[in-house]
């Protein structure tokens, strides 16, 4: 059965519709708990057998915005960057998820540069800077030693990895396939659904976030650009998506490939 289009995901009334076995084989205790956890578009999918459009918005309006707090970052901190480079025409990301102090605390997202280029330039020049942005990243980490990770996409940047590995900073490849997105997106939409993290306001990051779209599959749900609008950049959002999955795991038990193994 399929519930109408119009009817809101987060009823009763609206699961029973389109689950004949509800409260019999189906738990309206797990649809509760799913229904917080999961965002609307991936819900419905799943939960209610509506075809919706597979590229939707991810996070629900004001919700991102609710988790800014006012919290200063100290050499003491311990923190996982998440890296999201690029070449021409897009946008190059560094963002810092710092590990809790004590059990129960939030983590604490801090978005600490990004590059991008200025559309308001109608041209195919700009390229990002890989000096600077490496320049930034070794000042960076003078100031702030107690990184744990320095989670890489490796495309387009392999010579400046090896150059961050030579120079002491922990890198550890990342590469964006939907193996890894698919879970760490439903991980990073808990922690924000949940409240597990807080964030120090920066307006490029709340941008890059507005922008992803939830692209819906056979394989599962994961955040993406909207290709067909290459003006909306996310590449901060997917910094943090990978700096989140490592930071809230135990690092050291997490099996991911160094680069330089």
């Amino acid at each position: 059965m399929v519930a109408p289009a119009e009817a809101d995901h987060r009823l009763v009334e609206t699961w029973r519709m389109a689950n004949p076995a509800f409260d019999d084989l189906v738990a309206e205790s797990d649809f509760a708990s799913a229904v917080r956890r999961t965002p609307e578009a991936e819900f419905r999918t799943k939960r209610l057998n509506q075809w919706v459009n597979t590229k939707s918005a991810w996070l629900p309006a004001g919700t991102w915005d609710n988790l800014q707090d006012d919290f200063e970052m100290t050499a003491e901190d311990e923190y996982v960057i998440g890296f999201d480079g690029s070449w021409k025409n897009d946008s190059t990301a560094l963002v810092a998820v710092l590990l809790p102090k004590e059990e129960g605390q939030p983590f604490r997202v801090k978005h600490i540069k990004s590059w991008e280029k200025d559309f308001t330039l109608d041209d195919d020049s700009w390229r990002v800077d890989k000096h600077e942005v490496s320049t930034y990243l070794l000042d960076f980490y003078s100031q702030f030693p107690r990184m744990k990770e320095l989670v890489c996409d490796p495309s387009y940047w392999e010579d400046e990895l090896w150059d961050w590995n030579a120079a002491g900073l922990p890198v550890v490849a990342y590469r964006n396939s939907t193996e890894r997105t698919i879970p760490a997106t439903a991980k990073l939409f808990d922690a924000i659904m949940s409240g597990a993290l807080v964030h120090d306001g920066s307006p490029a990051m709340a941008r890059h976030l507005d922008n992803c779209i939830l692209k819906i599959d056979n394989r599962g749900a994961r955040i993406t650009k909207d290709f067909r609008q290459p003006k909306l950049k996310v590449d901060n959002a997917i910094a943090l998506m990978m700096a989140y999955d490592r930071a809230s795991g135990r690092i050291e038990e997490q099996v991911v490939p160094q680069f330089f193994a």
